[in-house]
């Protein structure tokens, strides 16, 4: 059986929905704006779309940043700079602490069954080490692995090779590891690409690809315990 588990943040253990309108509520209540369920639905879609960007190697993550709230306030008629923007949002992120339900039990259950749990995110170094912090989740980690500083991100192979490395240098076990998370593109992709097994966690009942590059597909978390033998 696996005897390293490899987990994405957003979207697989942190509920990023919530986290994402909780720093924007406090991001705009700062700027003085009044936001319509419109205009959230238009700032996801810019930033998703950036982020792909970012995957794709189209756009760096210094400017993903800031191009995001340039986008948004454009497409808004908003008069609001950019920077100061991305600033706000980005400490009020790292301050979010919010988990989905079943994040805590499942976890504990695999720390208890000895199994070894490190992170894997593409996500913005100060932010996901302040939320690691703010939903007191550190303690079941063994490595928190992040694109940022690891100078690559998801799906590049070389982010699971350099993710290894670390490991081996800690003395953690590497011979048998799954990667659980959200993203078809990110963490799926990314997975098959380093030739690890990999688990798909579909919260919001996606549409199934038709390559199915996963080697388990779960719709909660709990889940992942019959998969690994946990009662």
């Amino acid at each position: 059986m696996y005897d390293h588990l490899l987990f994405d943040a957003d979207g697989t253990i942190y509920d990023f929905m919530a986290c994402e309108e909780y720093a924007l509520s406090k991001l705009f209540s700062q700027a003085k704006l009044v936001v319509t369920n419109t205009m959230l639905e238009s700032y996801h879609e810019i930033n998703y779309s950036l982020w792909r960007e970012l995957e794709l190697g189209l756009i760096t993550l210094e400017k993903l940043k800031t191009e995001r709230f340039e986008r948004f306030f454009a497409s808004q008629k908003v008069d609001f700079r950019a920077k100061e923007a991305s600033s706000l949002y980005l400490y009020h992120l790292g301050q979010s602490f919010h988990l989905y339900d079943d994040t805590i039990e499942v976890l504990t259950k695999i720390q208890n069954n000895g199994i070894h749990m490190s992170m894997i995110t593409n996500g913005i170094a100060s932010v996901q080490r302040g939320r690691v912090k703010a939903t007191g989740t550190s303690h079941f980690f063994s490595f928190v692995a992040i694109g940022e500083e690891l100078g690559v991100l998801k799906p590049d192979p070389l982010f699971f090779e350099k993710t290894a490395q670390q490991l081996s240098l800690l003395n953690l076990p590497i011979s048998n590891m799954l990667v659980i998370g959200d993203s078809l593109t990110s963490d799926i992709l990314g997975a098959k690409n380093a030739h690890l097994d990999s688990c798909w966690i579909d919260r919001y009942n996606m549409e199934e690809p038709i390559e199915k590059h996963y080697t388990y597909h779960i719709k909660k978390l709990d889940e992942l315990l019959e998969i690994l033998k946990i009662d």
